[in-house]
């Protein structure tokens, strides 16, 4: 057989099973007859788009100096615990709250003394539209005779009232237990003289915080009259788990979330972190999902890699990677790609929208404004650098493969052609 014509035959065959899908050659393969691939003017104006490539050297650090996180001033996104705030807290009564109240030296303030008074009935009335007896007392306070001799236990009303008697129905609702005390000595003042009472809310069931996310035993708590912060509901719930993002801990409040930096408080203190928790706050932990960084290119271990409480440099993340693919990475050539625009705690990268002739947004249209950062890893200094190098959330880091790897993998692929010719063309013979 003429060998140039069995080479014809061969290039043929191949080319046929181009143009015919390869449908014979094994593994897997998608139809593409169906999908229209045109490319639309916008992605094409994108795909001449230059960034502009930042060395990772001398230079940059001394025009772009790392600040340490005990340099920052750190801003508390709502009220936050200090010893100011503590002195100013107070509680306010809410409904379904439980409040003991004693008046000292009366007796005949207890619910054995107003259940003899009322003929055994010892229930006030109640008021209009009011479900059930939860403004009655529930129990005793003190006993029958000393010192503290008339005390009981009532429920706030759903109206916000309590009773109380001698005195009848008194607004507990948005009153302190000081307020409430002194409201009810000058009722009671009309009918004893110098009464001396003691309030106390002993029961806290009007208000509470919801504690979700990656804690260990997420729950509901009741605010009390002692502060509640975020510190201390996280620990109440039996604290974080080893992957939970404590740099990027949410507060809801009013139908928006707030970003609280609890590992800065953790870590050097910082009061400004310590949130005080409101009624109906929602404190969501999230896990590290959103504070990762993407190794990929020529690696040992391509991968994602999750921030330690935010912190995380290039060397750590090329260490954690097992370090560059010594056959075929080039050293050369390593990138660091960011989104100026996304937050350094785990936000989402924002691109800018265009506004065409119609006044219409289209978002996305326009190319990300990213920053790209170079690393020569064959510079000694560089390799200092990239300790000092940090990473921000969603950065990617991409190795860049050597220009003699990518020809050899070009051989590799051509080579079991080559082979098929060349037995070929001895068989021939």
């Amino acid at each position: 057989m003429n060998i140039k014509l069995l080479v014809s035959l061969l290039a043929g065959a191949t080319f046929t099973a181009s143009l015919t899908g390869c449908a014979i050659a094994p593994g897997p393969y998608l139809d593409t007859d169906r999908l229209d691939q045109t490319p639309a003017p916008d992605s094409v104006a994108q795909a001449n788009v230059k960034y502009r490539v930042t060395p990772i050297d001398v230079s940059y650090f001394e025009t772009h100096p790392q600040i340490s996180d005990e340099s920052l001033a750190s801003v508390c996104p709502l009220t936050c615990l200090t010893k100011d705030t503590r002195k100013l807290y107070a509680y306010h009564i809410g409904v379904n709250d439980q409040i003991s109240i004693t008046v000292w030296d009366h007796p005949e303030f207890s619910s054995a003394g107003i259940a003899a008074s009322t003929g055994g009935a010892g229930v006030p009335p109640l008021p209009t539209g009011t479900a059930g007896n939860a403004a009655a007392p529930v129990n005793t306070s003190g006993s029958a005779t000393g010192p503290e001799a008339g005390g009981v236990t009532v429920r706030v009303a759903n109206d916000g009232t309590i009773f109380f008697p001698r005195v009848g129905r008194v607004q507990a609702v948005g009153k302190t237990a000081q307020q409430l005390q002194a409201m009810l000595t000058q009722s009671l003042s009309k009918n004893i003289r110098n009464p001396q009472l003691d309030v106390r809310v002993t029961g806290f069931y009007s208000k509470q915080v919801q504690v979700t996310g990656d804690l260990k035993q997420p729950s509901s708590m009741p605010i009390t009259d002692v502060p509640l912060s975020v510190i201390d509901a996280i620990n109440r719930s039996g604290g974080a788990n080893a992957d939970a993002d404590l740099q990027n801990v949410g507060i809801t409040r009013d139908g928006k979330r707030y970003a609280v930096d609890v590992a800065a408080l953790l870590d050097r203190g910082d009061i400004q972190q310590n949130v005080l928790l409101q009624d109906d706050d929602i404190i969501d932990v999230p896990d590290r999902t959103k504070s990762r960084v993407f190794v990929l290119g020529e690696l040992a271990k391509p991968q994602t890699i999750p921030m330690n409480r935010g912190r995380l440099t290039l060397a750590d993340a090329l260490a954690n990677a097992n370090s560059i693919d010594p056959r075929s990475a080039d050293p050369r050539q390593i990138y660091v790609i960011r989104a100026p625009e996304q937050s350094t705690k785990g936000g989402m990268i924002k691109t800018a929208a265009l506004t065409t002739s119609n006044s219409s947004t289209m978002p996305g249209t326009r190319p990300l404004d990213l920053s790209v950062y170079k690393l020569d890893m064959t510079q000694v200094d560089a390799l200092m650098l990239m300790t000092q190098f940090e990473l921000h959330p969603r950065d990617v880091i991409y190795v860049q493969v050597a220009s003699a790897a990518r020809f050899n993998r070009v051989l590799e692929q051509i080579a079991p052609t080559i082979q098929t010719l060349f037995y070929t063309i001895q068989t021939t013979r």
